[in-house]
């Protein structure tokens, strides 16, 4: 069975395959390192490969694809992406910078394995003991869009759009506040996103849909927790902010 990897080294997200002299030694660093798992999930990894982050900068989210094709000539593709958090979407809308955490990022020079379960590793390669601080989150590689080579999935479009609709939900919800509306007419701006999540999509969903209906969750925790001017700046805050300046390939 041949194996075929691409990847993104020309701007610094290299993968190691399985035939490079330096891919055990990778592997048994990124196994030895503590997960929040009981134990590793069953896995080989003569179809795995090792992501290095030589990009200088953190990777605030990555999605990747395995594809399968039959001997018939017949087609079926495995999607992966660590989408879901809500500091990732802190990030991605622009209302903070990625921090040195445990796993909600991949740091500088930090590496994870990428196999047809999912992305396993964390920070602890390039963390330095005085960085380590309890309460840091763990973000699995979980099933959802995809993106290899061509943005054949439309992950990017679907990202912008995301966002987009995140700030005008947000303005509407900041306007409706100033005007007097009642704590029941945010909610029912923010009912529709917060059921994007329950709805079965006719065609597979981008990994991007979990932003909504986070952010969502999100506003409509602050609405049971907050009143008045105070919940009218968070939604304008989010409303106002400056998303990521996002660049194809």
């Amino acid at each position: 069975m041949e194996t075929a990897y691409r990847d993104l080294a020309e701007f610094g997200l290299p993968v190691i395959t399985p035939g490079a002299p330096e891919f055990p030694e990778l592997v048994r660093d990124i196994e030895s390192r503590p997960e929040p798992f009981d134990a590793w999930p069953p896995h080989s990894t003569d179809r795995a490969a090792v992501l290095v982050n030589q990009s200088g900068q953190a990777v605030i989210m990555i999605a990747f694809v395995w594809r399968y094709t039959m001997a018939g000539g017949a087609t079926r593709t495995g999607r992966f992406s660590n989408l879901g958090s809500s500091a990732q979407l802190e990030v991605l809308s622009g209302q903070a910078k990625a921090v040195r955490d445990l796993c909600q990022f991949i740091l500088p020079g930090s590496k994870r394995l990428i196999t047809e379960q999912g992305m396993f590793g964390n920070n602890l390669d390039v963390l330095r003991e005085d960085e380590l601080f309890p309460g840091g989150g763990y973000v699995g590689g979980g099933g959802g869009g995809g993106r290899a080579g061509p943005d054949e999935g439309g992950f990017f479009e679907s990202l912008t759009e995301t966002l987009e609709r995140q700030r005008n939900t947000a303005r509407e919800a900041a306007a409706a506040l100033r005007s007097g509306a009642s704590e029941g007419r945010v909610f029912e701006i923010l009912l529709p996103l917060a059921r994007r999540a329950h709805q079965p999509p006719p065609t597979p969903r981008p990994p991007t849909s979990v932003l909504l209906s986070m952010f969502a969750s999100m506003a409509i925790h602050r609405l049971t927790h907050r009143s008045g001017p105070e919940l009218a700046e968070w939604f304008e805050r989010i409303a106002q902010s400056k998303a990521l300046p996002l660049r194809r390939p």
